[in-house]
């Protein structure tokens, strides 16, 4: 009889342990996933972060590329300035001795 009452008394706390059982599993269980979503996260981030840098390096290249293009252009822009004036100068003279074969 005693032993009646006691597990009477003692239903309600092992139906509230039972449950938190249940709940600390299912906490366990959503824990776990989360832990995996941020595993797969870190991971694709790692891959992002190697792709994010060969871009950059990919960048980098090309803006040495374009500055030697740059540096080209210019060159050849100075020597076609300078053949501009070679041509006006000889433009000149041609004029020059051509009036003085006139008179």
């Amino acid at each position: 009889m005693l032993q009646s009452v006691i597990q009477e008394a003692l239903q309600p706390i092992q139906e509230k342990l039972n449950k938190m059982e249940a709940e600390q599993q299912s906490t366990r269980s959503q824990l776990d996933e989360n832990t995996d979503i941020v595993k797969a996260i870190h991971d694709r981030q790692e891959e992002t972060n190697a792709t994010l840098e060969a871009l950059s390096m990919d960048v980098h290249k090309l803006n040495g590329v374009v500055t030697e293009h740059n540096k080209k252009l210019d060159s050849i822009v100075n020597i076609q300035e300078r053949q501009q004036r070679i041509l006006e100068t000889l433009a000149l003279r041609s004029i020059e001795q051509e009036t003085e074969l006139r008179d």
